[in-house]
């Protein structure tokens, strides 16, 4: 039998018909979806902080809980810049909702951004994380630190390099110098100046100066005045110019070395930022370190650097979240580059349960480290006698300390010396020093570092600790996979350092808010 052909029928589309009742945006946004979390959660925030910067008298402003609401959902949703935020205010029901039909142009978000926000940032963090706090979300009991680069909004290829800055500044220096020379032979002053002596057998450089530079432009403007000898006045001409050029390179040069500081160099497009190794240990960017930490996967606090030595960093990292966490953490967890003397005395005097590792925690675990007698570690120590006996049974004398200073920080250690009396005709000598000169071995030993590896040892070794140990791979890792791969945030839309750190607040705040939405979802599954 023929099969009967039906006609096909299409669902009403009349794209021009005007409805009788405009539709309700509250009806067209599911019950769970994000931006319901972020209107909420900002609405429990206490953000009188950033309301008091805002003055009275001239026209109304856009309320800055609007503002907060529509920054940090742009965030959660991978909307990092002023003019694609406006353009989603005018287009996506989801910031008209959130915004209730406000629609404050690129240049009033990216001010609110700049300005407003980033002189409280910390506060509003620190609101967010005692409202994940008391709704249980998390504890602030364990603190899980790593650092990771992240690229300036900087053109890489307009490095300033400091060692560069210094040599070309010597450079120039001696054209000064050299320029001082040719003046003072030109103006022939050699008898009044230096006596009988010529200028070659005065000795030692002219030191170059502001006011010395001026004294000798003065002198050329007098032989230019003066001089009728057509060919000196020519002459004169010349080396005041050269001067003056020589003057401006020295000048900046020294600008770039003092705005380079304790770094290795600076970009121009952003002065703050750094020449970092990138991850793939290939590229050297432009960028910062930001140092963070976690617990259950939410960011508990936040610093960025412009130092790679996550190390170094510690220390201003610890400041730093002490004024964005409500309270702070019971332990820190921290993998290797952490473990410094100057980090385990600071968690000692903040009084918080160290969980750090230090750089051969993994190296000693070996059986190879373990049974190498040769190393000072496992020389044998007499506390009596406060001396260290080798493997071949000589003993190791106590000879003085002195001071190490850390390079990066200044942190200053104190060092006990010890050395054996007599290593001549040692059947071990080869294996045990490594001097080419027949020196007798020595070792050096940190008490204060040793006892506080001892205790990170402990502590690590415990049933908690290796539960800890374990976690950390996955916590604060987790977080920067995240943002980097899931919020596509590989580097920064903004300049200057504490711009930077706002953005990046911004960001742990979105994450956290995100955070929340999915945990709100299972919670409903």
């Amino acid at each position: 039998m023929a099969k009967v052909k039906t006609s096909v029928v299409f669902k009403q589309y009349s794209p021009q018909q005007n409805l009788l009742l405009p539709p309700s945006l509250e009806e067209l946004i599911g019950k769970d979806h994000l931006v319901r979390v972020v209107n909420e959660i900002v609405e429990l925030m206490d953000i009188s902080d950033l309301i008091n910067l805002y003055k009275g008298g001239g026209t109304s402003s856009y309320h800055p809980r609007m503002l907060l609401k529509v920054l940090l959902y742009a965030y959660c949703v991978k909307i990092y810049t002023g003019r694609k935020i406006a353009k989603a205010l005018s287009q996506d029901i989801h910031f008209m909702w959130l915004s209730a039909m406000n629609r404050p142009d690129f240049r009033t978000i990216n001010n609110f951004r700049s300005s407003k926000a980033k002189q409280v940032i910390e506060a509003l963090f620190k609101e967010l994380l005692e409202f994940l706090v008391a709704h249980q979300y998390i504890k602030l009991e364990n603190y899980f630190c790593d650092g990771t680069t992240l690229r300036a909004d900087a053109n890489q290829h307009k490095m300033v390099w400091k060692k560069n800055a210094e040599r070309y500044g010597l450079k120039a220096v001696e054209k000064c110098q050299e320029l001082f020379k040719q003046i003072d032979e030109l103006n022939r002053q050699e008898d009044k100046a230096y006596g009988q002596a010529d200028l070659e057998e005065h000795g030692q450089a002219a030191t170059v100066s502001r006011e010395a530079i001026a004294q000798k432009a003065a002198t050329l403007n007098d032989v230019i005045r003066n001089t009728v000898v057509k060919s000196k006045r020519r002459k004169a001409t010349t080396l005041k110019k050269k001067l003056k050029d020589a003057e401006g390179k020295i000048e900046k040069y020294n600008n770039q070395i003092q705005k380079a500081g304790n770094r290795s160099g600076y970009n121009k497009t952003d002065t703050d930022a750094t020449a970092m190794m990138m991850k793939n240990k290939v590229e050297v960017l432009p960028a910062y370190n930001v140092l963070a930490g976690s617990e259950d996967q939410f960011i508990t606090g936040v610093s960025v650097h412009q130092s790679t030595n996550d190390g170094a960093c510690f220390n201003d990292h610890l400041h730093a979240i002490a004024s964005q966490q409500p309270c702070q953490p019971d332990r820190i967890i921290a993998d290797s580059i952490f473990g410094t003397e100057q980090n385990y005395e600071l968690l000692q005097q903040n009084e918080i349960a160290s969980y750090m590792k230090f750089p051969l925690y993994h190296k000693e675990q070996t059986k190879a480290y373990q049974q190498n007698s040769f190393l000072k570690d496992n020389f044998i120590y007499d506390i009596l006698t406060n001396t260290y006996s080798c493997p071949n049974k000589q003993l190791l004398i106590f000879k003085g300390k002195h001071q190490q200073t850390h390079k990066r920080t200044g942190y200053k250690s104190e060092v006990k010396v010890y050395e054996c009396n007599n290593c001549s005709g040692c059947p071990f000598y080869q294996q045990c020093c490594k001097s080419t000169k027949g020196e007798n071995r020595k070792i050096e030993i940190n008490e204060k570092l040793e006892a506080f590896k001892q205790q990170a040892r402990q502590n690590l070794h415990t049933e908690l600790g290796q539960s800890l140990k374990k976690q950390r791979g996955t916590e604060i890792e987790s977080c920067f996979g995240d943002i980097k791969h899931n919020m596509d945030f590989r580097r920064f839309h903004l300049r200057g350092l504490q711009k930077v750190k706002t953005e990046f607040i911004l960001v742990a705040m979105a994450h956290n808010l995100r955070k929340v939405s999915i945990k709100k979802l299972n919670k409903a599954a």
